[in-house]
């Protein structure tokens, strides 16, 4: 609930309740989508994130105890699966543009189920790699066409508000899949971590049978307009898009330094307890659930996004910094420390998403959405293919002195985001006639 919202008793009208999860319930109530495809889409995305929330949850689990894989194995799929999808990811948005948002991410989300079935038959490494890279084909392709959904369905949302929602939904489909994980783990054998698999491809399915009830509105490229002539090459043209692109995915090294770099950093190099990396999980995924939204709004401006990325850059530093001081630290000033870095961590990350989906959707015509968002994401797919390896490298293993260089190259990329946004703009804004002639030629 905004502070605004709150009025005096001199004003003749009650207080409103107070803050606790009634008053939470009502304030995300009110922020649920009002047309029908954008409640439908919104289930959508739970119920995608529910299945392969409970699968990463086990799948590390499911690879070495089920196949039997070895951690190396583990990591080499994996990272040959996410180079399939750094390659695929373009070409299937440019499909995505062609016939439409919604049949391709039906076909992307059968795929993925199909594959997933696939699993419980794998014994061996060789058909593990080649399922991975069919998972790995589709996996990055679907991230920019559910945000040109999630624009698509906002009507009279604002297109990065609609996303926040979507991505509160998700990451609260991540956290109950999470608790029902452990559970699993817990209690039950080995044998039983296939219903990880099977439960994901359970989700794909019914995700992919919700969206073929959405109705969504054609875009200008589905209704017959041609595109230009050399017209997918544009954003290739426009550097500063191409330079947003690579500081959102310089940006975007929250997600593999909370996934990787941050607990290694616990439990390795301070004396803070190992438990903590899962209070740092805990404190990550509520915050992303109680403020995405609200650390979103404005974002639609190009200026305002951009400005988000900045204060991203700055928070991520913040973090590095305060995670640097810990490594000498008894156990209770490390594990402080560590908590309040955990806190600038999310802040960072929940302004760099709202930043990034702002900017994004300003720089990407309508006839293109879903083909210049998938560019846009290069920069992120790429960091999180490469960077779980080169922050171990890089930072951990070097100590302070790393998260130092870190914490350098965050605040210089935030700070010059704002800039390099108002050259795209320009660029955009001038390339756009072109096109128009082209088209009337």
């Amino acid at each position: 609930m905004d502070l605004h919202d709150e009025e005096s008793p001199s004003a003749g009208r009650p207080l409103p309740p107070g803050r606790g999860p009634l008053a939470w319930a009502r304030g995300a109530a009110r922020n649920l989508p009002q047309g029908r495809a954008a409640r439908t889409f919104l289930l959508v995305a739970f119920v995608d994130a529910a299945g392969r929330g409970l699968f990463l949850a086990g799948s590390a689990l499911f690879y070495t105890q089920v196949i039997g894989l070895t951690n190396a194995q583990v990591g080499l799929g994996l990272s040959v699966a996410g180079l399939v999808g750094l390659v695929c990811a373009i070409p299937i948005g440019w499909l995505a543009d062609r016939f439409g948002d919604g049949p391709t991410l039906v076909a992307l989300q059968l795929w993925r189920a199909a594959a997933f079935l696939i699993y419980p038959l794998v014994h061996d490494f060789g058909t593990f790699l080649v399922v991975a890279c069919l998972v790995g084909a589709v996996e990055w392709a679907a991230v920019p066409i559910i945000q040109s959904v999630a624009g698509t369905t906002s009507e009279e949302q604002s297109m990065v508000g609609a996303m926040a929602v979507v991505a509160v939904a998700r990451n609260s489909a991540y956290a109950l899949s999470a608790l029902a994980a452990t559970a699993v783990i817990t209690w039950a054998s080995p044998r039983a971590y296939v219903a990880f698999v099977l439960f994901n491809a359970l989700g794909f399915l019914v995700s992919g049978l919700l969206l073929l009830r959405l109705r969504l509105p054609r875009r200008s490229a589905d209704q017959g307009e041609k595109p230009a002539p050399g017209s997918k090459l544009l954003p290739f043209k426009n550097l500063p898009f191409l330079l947003l692109s690579l500081t959102n995915g310089i940006l975007y090294a929250h997600m593999p330094i909370l996934s990787v770099a941050f607990p290694l950093w616990i439990v390795t190099r301070t004396h803070a307890p190992h438990s903590l990396v899962g209070v740092a999980l805990t404190v990550n995924t509520l915050m992303a659930v109680f403020l995405q939204v609200r650390l979103s709004r404005g974002g639609d401006a190009i200026g305002c996004a951009a400005r988000k990325q900045r204060t991203a850059g700055l928070a991520l530093a913040a973090f590095c910094l305060l995670v640097a001081m810990t490594g000498d630290l008894d156990e209770l000033a490390a594990s402080l420390l560590l908590l309040l870095a955990a806190v600038a961590l999310t802040l960072g990350e929940l302004w760099q998403s709202a930043g990034g989906w702002g900017i994004s959707y300003s720089l990407a015509p309508e006839a293109q959405r879903t083909y210049q968002l998938s560019v846009y994401q290069l920069g992120a797919t790429g960091v999180t293919v490469a960077g779980p390896a080169l922050l171990v490298m890089a930072v951990v293993d070097v100590g302070p002195s790393g998260w130092l260089g870190l914490a350098a190259l965050l605040a210089l990329t935030g700070l010059a985001t704002p800039f390099l946004a108002r050259l795209a703009e320009r660029s955009s804004i001038t390339n756009a006639p072109q096109a128009a002639t082209a088209r009337a030629d």
